[in-house]
C-alpha cells in the first residue's frame, strides 16, 4: 500500500542575527490586547454531532501516560551532525535524502497501521524537518497535512503548567501555598472534602494532591464538563498525602485555578502566556466529536464526552510543529524566546525540589532515561509523544489511530526511524 507524504523542509540559519529576529518577535506578540474573555471555552459541556461514523468496536478513551519506566533509552546509531548539510558559504540546510529515508522508514511503519501521523523534528532550537502521512478523514480522499492539527491528550498536561508557571514567576501563584479555598470559592461549593483546602500548586502539578484517577468521571460520562468533574472530585475522597498518583483531575482543577487568579479563560491565558509569545496560531481546544477545517479525525465511538471533561489537562489540538516550538521554550540549551527562567525551567524536572538528578514526573513533564524529557497522551485512537533530547534534537509525534498500543513505544519507532535516516555509519 502506497503511503502518501506531506513534507516540509526548512532551511536552518544560525547566526544572531536570527535569534535577535526570534526573539524580538515573540515580544512584540507578546503585547497583543485581548477584549473581554468569552465563557470558559472547555467547561460547556456542549459538542457537535459526529462528523465521521464511528467503529463501536474500538476501544474507550483511556490515558496511559503514567507509564514511565518501560520507555527504551536511547542508543547508538543516529548521526545529528548528518541532519543538517553546510555549504561552501556555511550556510546549514536540511539533509534532504537522509530525511526522504526518514519518512519511508517512520511512515511505513505508522501508516497503514494507522489512519493518519504527522512528524516534526528539531535541531538546536530550529525546526529542520515535518512531515505528514496518511488521510485526514478515515476512509475519504484528503490526506494529511503538516499544517493539520491532532489531538495532544496528555501533552496538554505540559502546556498548562509552563503557563501556571508563568503565573508563578509573575506573583499571580506560589508554588507551595494552599490554594484549595480560592478553587473551591470559585467553584461555587458549599462544601469540600477537608484535605481539598491543603492542595498546593506543586501538589497539582505533580499529581500529589491527593486525587484518585477519576477514570469514571472523565471517561465514562462520569461529568459533564471540567467544571462538573472538578466540583465533583474537590468534593469527595481527596486523600492528601498518598504520594504520586497520575490523575487528570490535577490538572483539570489547575485549568479552573488559572481561571480563578487571571479573571480569563484558560484558553485565552495560554493564548496571552505562552501561544502568542510563541507565534503560534490556530491551536485550540475541541470538544469529542467536533473537527475543523485543519483538523485530523480521531473517529470516536458515539456518546463520549472525554473531551469536554478533560480540559486542562487533555483537550489541546496543535502540530508536531507546535509541540516542538513549546517544548523549545523551556528548553534552556537553545536559542530563542523562553517562557520561564532557567530556575523555573529546573524546577519543572523535578516532583520535589531536590538535588538529585531529575527522575519519573516532575511538574508537567515526564523524565526519561539518558536525561530526555517530554510528555505523552493518550486518549482513544490517539497517540502523540514530544520528547526533548541531551544530543540537541527534538521531535514530536502525533497519531491517529490505535498503534502503538503502548504511546512511549513512539520513542523506539523514532529512534529507528532516525537511524535508517541518518546512520553513523
Amino acid at each position: 500500500m502506497m503511503v502518501r507524504v506531506r513534507h516540509r523542509h526548512r532551511a536552518v540559519g544560525r547566526s544572531a542575527a536570527l535569534v535577535v529576529a526570534v526573539a524580538s518577535i515573540g515580544s512584540a506578540c507578546g503585547q497583543a490586547g485581548y477584549t473581554a474573555p468569552p465563557s470558559p471555552e472547555f467547561a460547556t459541556g456542549e459538542r457537535a454531532a459526529p462528523t465521521v461514523v464511528a467503529d463501536p468496536t474500538l476501544p474507550p478513551a483511556e490515558d496511559g501516560d503514567i507509564l514511565l519506566s518501560t520507555i527504551e533509552a536511547d542508543a547508538d546509531g543516529v548521526s545529528v551532525d548528518q541532519m543538517t548539510l553546510v555549504d561552501d558559504a556555511g550556510v546549514a540546510a536540511p539533509n534532504v535524502s537522509g530525511w526522504a529515508r526518514f519518512d519511508e522508514d517512520l511512515g511505513g511503519r505508522l501508516v497503514p497501521a494507522n489512519v493518519s501521523a504527522a512528524v516534526a523534528v528539531m535541531v538546536d532550537g530550529q525546526v529542520v524537518h515535518e512531515a505528514a502521512f496518511g488521510q485526514r478523514v478515515a476512509g475519504a480522499d484528503d490526506p494529511v497535512e503538516v499544517t493539520d492539527r491532532f489531538r495532544i491528550a496528555s501533552i496538554s498536561k505540559t502546556i498548562t503548567a509552563i503557563t501556571t508557571l508563568r503565573l508563578v514567576e509573575e506573583g499571580q501563584l506560589t508554588l507551595d501555598e494552599p490554594v484549595g479555598a480560592l478553587i473551591v470559592e470559585h467553584l461555587g461549593m458549599a462544601t469540600a472534602d477537608p484535605d481539598a483546602f491543603s492542595i498546593t500548586v506543586r501538589k497539582l502539578l505533580s499529581h500529589t494532591a491527593g486525587f484518585p484517577q477519576h477514570e469514571g468521571t472523565f471517561f465514562s460520562n462520569g461529568a459533564e464538563s471540567c467544571t462538573d468533574a472538578a466540583t465533583k472530585g474537590l468534593a469527595s475522597s481527596v486523600s492528601a498525602g498518598n504520594g504520586f498518583r497520575y490523575s487528570n483531575m490535577s490538572y483539570c482543577v489547575l485549568g479552573l485555578l488559572i481561571e480563578a487568579v487571571t479573571g480569563k479563560t484558560y484558553e485565552r491565558v495560554v493564548g496571552e502566556q505562552l501561544l502568542t509569545p510563541l507565534g503560534l496560531a490556530g491551536m485550540r481546544l475541541t470538544s469529542t466529536y467536533e473537527l475543523g477545517p485543519d483538523e485530523v479525525s480521531h473517529h470516536p465511538t458515539p456518546n463520549r464526552n472525554f473531551m469536554e471533561t478533560l480540559g486542562a489537562a487533555g483537550a489541546w489540538n496543535a502540530t508536531p510543529s507546535d509541540l516542538v516550538t513549546i517544548l523549545n521554550s523551556v528548553d534552556p540549551t537553545t536559542p530563542g524566546w523562553k517562557a520561564l527562567s532557567p530556575d523555573t525551567m529546573a524546577t519543572m524536572r523535578y516532583r520535589v525540589p531536590t538535588p538529585n538528578p531529575p527522575s519519573g514526573y516532575g511538574l508537567g513533564v515526564i523524565n526519561y532515561d539518558g536525561d530526555a524529557w517530554g510528555h505523552t497522551g493518550t486518549l482513544q485512537n490517539t497517540h502523540a509523544m514530544v520528547l526533548v533530547q541531551p544530543d540537541g534534537v527534538t521531535w514530536a509525534i502525533t497519531v491517529s489511530g490505535e498503534y502503538p498500543s503502548s504511546t512511549g513505544q513512539l520513542r523506539t519507532i523514532m529512534r529507528r526511524a532516525l537511524a535508517a535516516g541518518f546512520p553513523t555509519s
